[in-house]
């Protein structure tokens, strides 16, 4: 096991990718387990946000590719610390400190299965992020690299509450994800996606694909002995095109399930029978539309919900 107090100068990516070539400024990490959607333990290295933050910090997880691990993310902590960010870096399932001898092994043989259960990961991830203190659940960013783009596209097509997304050299259909499938379904959201040279089929096609992405090629071509760099500029541009992307805190927050098309008013009597689990912030009314939710019809009779949404009710004492 690895154990880092402060960031190194750069860190490797996925396969081909380094991350960043750029020294960081020293963050200090919070180490933290906790258990994905389907009880396996995670590890993840928590990033409390800024003290100078005034007011509540927005939220980015951090899922690095196939062979690598949350260590990846080194470099980039700092730049989206520096624009407010608290941020998680997650270990996924049959990687680093999250994996048993069964995932590693999964993931060693290319079963389809452990991969498509890395969305339960990132539910576990968002269930103990939303959980820490000073963080503002209606600004929520992911970013990916390789693997982690493509489980990062299928989790945001799910989960609407997702404000924007970068992603490091993207790939189409890898490991039983169909990222061009996944983005097509991501409506009023930003994306940008970085990308070297002689990768950038990929990014064109799910540029062509979803709506509102962006593409930025990296002028340096990879090799098999000297991998692709993302210079420091790029990630700091991907840190300032999330943080514009969540925008600021409002005092008009809707809520919404992950399970449902529905969203409710602060007041609605529904929204304290949505599970902990399934409930989700959006920034405003407008927003939540602009992702296809519709305003649920009015008073706590309306079947709006989902059954597998509700609260178990109490029988209430006589």
């Amino acid at each position: 096991m690895r154990h880092f107090g402060r960031l190194s100068a750069c860190s490797w990516g996925v396969a081909g990718v380094l991350l960043a070539t750029c020294p960081a400024a020293a963050v200090e990490p919070r180490p933290a387990t906790f258990p994905a959607a389907d009880g396996l333990r995670l590890a993840a290295d928590y990033y409390p946000p800024p003290v100078a933050n005034r007011g509540p910090a927005p939220m980015a997880i951090l899922l690095h590719g196939a062979g690598a691990d949350r260590h990846a993310w080194e470099p980039w902590i700092a730049p989206l610390h520096e624009v407010g960010f608290a941020v998680l870096a997650l270990d996924l399932r049959g990687h680093g400190d999250s994996a048993t001898t069964e995932t590693r092994q999964a993931v060693a043989d290319g079963r389809t299965d452990v991969f498509r259960h890395m969305q339960d990961d990132l539910r576990g991830a968002y269930d103990w992020l939303a959980q820490q203190p000073g963080l503002d659940r209606a600004r929520f960013a992911l970013v990916g690299a390789g693997l982690g783009c493509s489980v990062a596209f299928q989790y945001a097509a799910k989960d609407r509450s997702v404000d924007a997304l970068v992603g490091v050299s993207p790939v189409l259909n890898e490991h039983g994800l169909d990222a061009a499938g996944d983005i097509s379904q991501i409506t009023g959201r930003k994306v940008l996606l970085l990308a070297p040279e002689d990768q950038r089929d990929a990014p064109y096609t799910l540029q062509q694909r979803g709506r509102g992405v962006e593409v930025r090629l990296l002028t340096e071509a990879g090799t098999a002995s000297r991998p692709v760099s993302v210079p420091a500029g790029h990630v700091a541009e991907a840190a300032r095109f999330l943080r514009t992307a969540v925008g600021d805190p409002t005092a008009t927050v809707v809520y919404g399930s992950i399970n449902s098309h529905i969203y409710h008013q602060p007041e609605s009597a529904w929204v304290e029978r949505i599970l902990p689990t399934n409930l989700r912030y959006y920034s405003s009314a407008q927003e939540a539309e602009s992702r296809g939710l519709r305003a649920a019809r009015a008073g706590p009779s309306s079947r709006d919900p989902t059954p597998e949404d509700e609260r178990p009710r109490r029988r209430r004492s006589r």
